[in-house]
């Protein structure tokens, strides 16, 4: 009865061990992949005001979702197939600022250019245009080239164009 009983128990715990630890990883397919994105996008219908707004770019197999960042509200859905342009800009520009008007102010004061180390600000901007449909993205200076790299993985090329050559 005690051999039973043993034996049992050492089953029992073989069997739970091999039920709690996976023998193999099982693949899984990939998700859609995100990145944070401000979309330039008209909150009036026929009106002359234009935003940038919060969003999220959607990579996902076949087609290219910018939503809202705050809701599930799509803006923009654009099939892969369907791309024929996409082109990055880039530039820099001066940032003016509380900051920068000290600066300018303690220059005048003190007659040392300290307002000549100004900052200035890079920034990338995603244009996609899809038959029809087309995009007009901000992209975020730590994302541009994994969002560049996407689109190179898709067979998608990208034109680039300087604006500071402008």
């Amino acid at each position: 009865m005690i051999l039973t009983t043993s034996a049992k128990s050492l089953t029992a715990l073989i069997m739970l061990s091999l039920l709690l630890l996976p023998t193999r990883v099982l693949p899984q397919a990939p998700g859609p992949i995100l990145y944070e994105v401000e979309v330039l996008k008209n909150p009036n219908a026929g009106g002359k005001d234009t935003r940038e707004v919060n969003a999220v770019l959607i990579f996902e197999n076949d087609r290219i979702k910018v939503q809202s960042r705050r809701s599930k509200e799509i803006f923009k859905e654009l099939m892969v197939s369907d791309i024929r342009a996409v082109e990055h800009s880039y530039s820099k520009k001066p940032i003016f600022s509380p900051l920068m008007a000290a600066a300018i102010a303690f220059s005048v004061v003190t007659l040392l250019p300290v307002f000549l180390f100004a900052i200035k600000k890079d920034k990338h901007w995603l244009t996609i245009v899809a038959g029809d449909n087309f995009a007009v993205l901000k992209i975020e200076n730590d994302n541009y080239k994994l969002i560049r790299t996407e689109f190179i993985a898709r067979n998608i090329p990208i034109v680039d164009i300087d604006e500071r050559k402008r």
